[in-house]
């Protein structure tokens, strides 16, 4: 039976499959746990309405945690957040569950001999049945640990009560949901593992039942053998514990299935431990998870014992040490060989052998220096601790090390691939040479006719005919090879001492030349697959997944410093890369694509992820110069010149002006510096994902942009608006300046760069501030602009607990107080603590532009749908009341000014907050109003043909829809708006699309009438009866309080300088009447009818009297 058999039996193939989809749920459960907001299951305002499996113990508890209203809220609001996140943790755990069955089912056919002419020793005896069996037990126990890790006990079973709650009685209702909750119920696993209670995590792992004898001849075989043959790629005995860590982590993770080993059994783990981790103690058991030994085992006597023997600071010490120096070597020679022209195909091609075995040394030293200095262990971490030096050196090897693999495979992998064709073409050439030299020596040369020797000329062609028949067809002719060839140059060298032949120059070189084709044929001869399987197994990084996050920082000062070392950092990622082959390995060999896909689409993100992390410090360092220019810029000229200027004044600026140019000049050079790496990087191809250097930086250029964007706005408190908004304008614009003064080379347009990245942060910040305005808990990542990978604060840390757009619209709201001020319909607002003109909204405009002006202009309409609301909400709860709905009643039927305003008077501590809540509407209209008009003039005179494109499309999308509702007759052959749409979107939905994007779109233009915005939807039965006349009887009843007042009365606020106060006549009580207006506009029109009867009555009553007086 060969290597390959086995995989192709139906054991193999059944153990591939299972591989495959284990591979699969390990990459769904780091993917759930990565998507669960964990903070969201435990929050303590939710906790009474996500209880744990406490629940289940009493019966009928399940039925009453959502028992009265507050409950009920709570609970919808918890099942808004969790009930996704729910039902993805019980179908991973499921899906668990499911493949330890499947696995015990497996090898308890294996052992019943279902699979003819297998049984469980037979399969571990065969070289690939040995990597398989082992695997799939190993990575059972991977799911179990990384899902008690990432997924913790009181979160998963939170998410299954709430997922049982959803479903129950229902058609999504699992059957398996009792199985479900007893295998991954919680287990008491502490933060700090060194804190654990005994017996964890084997009685986890005994939840789980696999078949003992199984399991022992699975740890027999890790234990005693070399499953990978990892010794074909590692020689030396220093570097067997590296070699053999793929097949240690199989072990420390299957020996939990048989705990007596670890517990009892002294011989075997002393074995266990000389064998694998006599220099090693932190061990990598899966993708990016580490263990460390010396606090795993420290409750089993056995394995306790054997790993403190090995390992003691001592110990430590000195293997610290011997690795900073093989790695302090191995650098110096990696620094040799990268040097430009060292590494060519002939140098290569020789020096394999001392290329891996460089490669080899500088993996294991780095490997060491990477993982063990994570130990948890106090002692330990004290004696390995890395400086932040070393820090640097470790990583500067590591980037030489991925450059030299880069390097050697890009050579290597098109030598070999070719490695016949070049043979052959070697081979013609040697034997060519052989004839040439028979030809010369045979007098027949056409410029030396004189020269002849039949000994030579024999000689030659008898060579000749030797490198004709060399052959690499066969594994004899390969054995044979090297001698052979060996041999004919042997034969030209002595040839070379002839006399006829030493006393030929040209004869001599043609000989040189000759023999290097030989030396060539021989070392094409020796390349093979194996060299190159030796390089990935050496330059694997799987084990550094986690552990080089703690090296972003000096990767960053790395780029700092060295803008080149940008492709280093891209072989770096492509080197990380080699985390996908151990997952794809098995998958591929099972065949099946959506695992692949699923998989590898899974670890290349996390690896795009990582490596924007790291090159996001270029976009920082850019905008840290970016700071440093606008500062620059900013001092270089003063605001205003003084109309006379000395000498020596104009003499000190030139010399400022000079000196900043300098500076200037140097900061540019570092930008276009940092560019020139980024710009001469290669695209890189990290799993499944292509990544394009640029694009990168653009992307990094964009979350720095948004970054710096958020700290700007969140620093304005508002406090004193005009000084605020200055402040933000002109950050902007000298932000802004040095953008734009850099983005040539760059390569980006920094306006659109600006606006778009301005525009998404205030559209996050809209997003989370109307959550929070409805009084509900928005998350960050509902929103479309949230970026998880820079993520905007909110509440930004002021002490109003929102963002910059909530304190600006407080205080332009208080400077719009309808009871402190006077203005707003057709003047500006004018009051004691200040005015709100048109100088201020320009202000406001140059500081938060139009996305800013239309984000407070949706939240002034949401404010006023609460507004809305709860007028209606009073109005219902007054005429609700028996005594009140009478009193509604009589006003109904009255028909004259003084009945009126008896009914008015009986109701007026009803009717008052009444009208100060209508007020309150109409102020945030009327300001809504002005911010629209802001909007609607600067979208004319800064995008005139937008403005009046968007005008035409708005105005004939409404003509359309206002045909389609009167269902009239429409010529087919005059043209519609559809037209000119793209033929997908003629659906219904797609028009609905398109108005919903042209309304969108209309917002920053200000093509909205706020006084004639629906808010609140009405239905015609929903309105109270009497509410029209309430509504009239809040008006009389405030006209009449103002009549009883005295005419001549003036206000006492005292007003600012800058704008007189208005008449009172002119601009009194236009709150009131736009609050009226808007709050009508909501209403059913039989309401609107009613009301203005009312009112018609009461104004007919007052000319009926005027007149009589007169």
């Amino acid at each position: 039976m060969t290597f390959n058999d086995f995989n192709d039996t139906d054991a193999g193939r059944a153990l591939l499959r299972l591989l495959s989809r284990g591979h699969a749920v390990v990459a769904e459960l780091q993917r759930t746990a990565e998507a669960v907001d964990a903070s969201a299951l435990n929050e303590p305002r939710l906790r009474s309405v996500l209880p744990d499996f406490v629940v289940f113990r009493t019966e009928g508890a399940i039925d009453r945690v959502a028992n009265g209203p507050e409950k009920m809220e709570l609970d919808e609001e918890s099942r808004e957040l969790n009930l996704d996140s729910s039902a993805r943790i019980f179908r991973v755990l499921a899906a668990i569950k499911k493949y330890a069955i499947d696995l015990a089912r497996l090898i308890d056919d294996i052992d019943a001999g279902a699979f003819v002419g297998y049984s469980l020793e037979g399969i571990l005896r065969d070289g690939q049945g040995a990597c398989l069996l082992p695997e799939a037990v190993a990575l059972l126990g991977t799911m179990l640990l990384v899902s008690d890790q990432r997924l913790p006990g009181q979160t998963r079973e939170r998410a299954l009560v709430l997922f049982y709650r959803c479903t129950v009685g229902t058609s999504n209702e699992p059957e398996d949901f009792a199985d479900v909750c007893r295998l991954f119920k919680s287990t008491g696993r502490p933060e700090d593992l060194a804190t654990r209670k005994p017996g964890y995590p084997e009685s986890y792992f005994s939840r789980f039942l696999l078949q003992k004898e199984a399991i022992r001849l699975v740890i027999g075989k890790l234990q005693t053998g070399d499953i990978y043959e990892a010794s074909r790629h590692y020689p030396l005995p220093e570097h067997r514990s590296h070699g053999l860590s793929a097949q240690a982590g199989l072990l420390y993770v299957c020996l939990f299935f048989e705990v007596k080993t670890l517990e009892s059994d002294f011989m075997a783990m002393r074995e266990i431990v000389d064998r694998y981790f006599g220099d090693s103690w932190v061990v990598a058991y899966a993708l990016g998870y580490t263990a460390d030994l010396m606090q795993m085992w420290a409750t089993y006597p056995a394995a306790k014992q054997a790993i403190g023997n090995a390992i003691t600071g001592s110990t430590v010490r000195q293997l610290q040490e011997r690795h900073q120096e093989r790695l302090a070597d191995a650098q110096a020679k990696l620094k040799e060989c990268l040097l430009e022209g060292v590494l060519t195909e002939d140098y290569v091609s020789s020096k394999t052998p001392q290329l891996l075995s460089l490669l080899r040394e500088a993996n294991t030293s780095i490997r060491w220096l990477l993982l063990q200095p994570t130990t948890n262990d106090p002692k330990l971490e004290a004696v390995c601790k890395i400086s932040a030096r070393m820090r640097e050196e470790v990583l500067g090897a590591l980037v030489d090390t991925a450059l030299l693999e880069d390097k050697v495979k890009g050579i290597l992998i098109p030598l070999v691939s070719n490695r016949q064709a070049n043979w052959l073409r070697l081979q013609e050439e040697a034997a060519q040479a052989m004839d040439d030299l028979a030809v010369y020596f045979s007098g027949q040369h056409a410029l030396k006719r004189k020269v002849r020797n039949e000994e030579l000329e024999e000689f030659f062609r008898s060579l000749q005919q030797r490198i004709e028949e060399l052959s690499l067809s066969s594994q004899e002719d390969m054995a044979a090879l090297g001698r052979k060839v060996s041999q004919v140059d042997k034969a030209l060298d002595e040839v070379a001492f002839f006399h006829e032949v030493s006393q030929q120059p040209q004869i001599l070189h043609f000989l040189s030349d000759a023999r290097q084709l030989l030396q060539r044929m021989l070392r094409t001869a020796n390349l093979n697959e194996e060299m190159l399987g030796t390089i990935e197994t050496v330059a694997d990084l799987s084990y550094a997944w986690h552990a080089l996050a703690g090296y972003k920082e000096a990767m960053g000062n790395l780029l700092a410093t060295s803008p080149e070392s940008v492709k280093g950092l891209r072989a770096l990622f492509l080197k990380l890369a080699s985390i996908l082959e151990v997952p794809l390995r098995r998958i591929r060999q099972s065949g099946n694509e959506s695992h692949a896909s699923l998989v590898s689409n899974y670890y290349s993100a996390g690896l795009v992820q990582f490596m924007r992390s790291v090159l996001q410090d270029i976009p920082r360092l850019i905008f840290q110069i970016l700071a440093q220019l606008a500062t620059l810029n900013a001092s270089v000229s003063p605001v205003a010149w003084p109309s006379r200027i000395s000498f020596a004044e104009l003499h000190s600026y030139a010399q400022r002006s000079e000196s900043a140019s300098i500076e200037v000049g140097k900061l540019t050079q570092r930008i276009a510096l940092l560019m020139r790496g980024i710009r001469e990087t290669d695209v890189a191809v990290l799993g499944a994902i292509l990544v394009e250097p640029k694009e990168v930086l653009v992307d990094g250029l964009r979350r720095e942009l948004a970054a710096n964007i958020e700290v700007m706005l969140a620093k304005q408190s508002f406090d004193h608006l005009e000084a605020s908004l200055k402040d933000l304008a002109d950050q902007s614009r000298r932000l802004r300046g040095s953008f734009e003064h850099v983005q040539d080379y760059l390569g980006v347009s920094a306006q659109e760069l600006w606006r778009a990245q301005f525009g998404r942060v205030v559209r996050f910040l809209l997003h989370m501030e109307q959550h929070q305005l409805l009084g509900k808990r928005g998350r960050a990542k509902s929103s479309p602009d949230h970026d998880p990978s820079q993520p905007i604060r909110f509440p930004d840390g002021k002490s109003s607990g929102g963002s910059f757009l909530s304190r600006c619209m407080a205080k332009l709201l208080e400077l719009t107080e309808p009871k402190s001020c006077s203005g707003g319909f057709r003047q500006d607002w004018c009051s004691s603590g200040g005015a709100l003109d048109s100088l201020v909204l320009q202000q406001l405009m140059e500081a938060v532009a139009s996305p800013g002006i239309a984000a407070m202009s949706k939240l002034l309409a949401l404010k006023a749908a609460g507004r809305v609301r709860k007028v209606l909400q009073g109005g219902t709860a007054l005429l609700g009341d028996p005594e009140h709905s009478r009193a509604v009643l009589k006003a109904s039927r009255a028909r004259s000014s003084e009945a009126l305003r008896v009914c008015a008077a009986s109701l007026a501590s009803q009717v008052g907050p009444l009208a100060s809540v209508l007020s309150s509407l109409g102020q945030i209209m009327l300001l809504q109003r002005r911010l629209t008009a802001l909007l609607r003039l600067h979208g004319s005179l800064d995008a005139p043909l937008i403005n009046k494109s968007l005008g035409v499309l708005d105005g004939t999308a409404l003509v359309e829809s206002l045909e389609e509702d009167a269902e009239t007759e429409v010529d087919g052959e005059l043209p519609s708006l559809w037209d000119f749409v793209d033929s997908s979107s003629i659906a219904k939905e797609g028009q609905l699309r398109f108005r919903r994007k042209l309304a969108k779109t209309g917002e920053l233009h200000g093509f909205a009438e706020p006084l004639r915005q629906l808010l609140l939807v009405i239905p015609e039965d929903s309105a109270p009866n009497g509410l029209d006349t309430l509504l009239a009887l809040a008006l009389v009843q405030y006209v009449a309080e103002k009549q009883r007042q005295a005419p001549s009365a003036r206000r006492t606020s005292t007003w600012t300088a800058k704008a007189p106060a208005p008449t009172v006549g002119t601009e009194a009580h236009v709150a009131l009447s736009a609050g009226l207006a808007s709050f009508l506009q909501q209403l059913p029109r039989q309401q609107l009818h009613g009301t203005f009867q009312v009112c018609g009555f009461f104004i007919q009553g007052l000319c009926s009297e005027e007149a009589g007086s007169d």
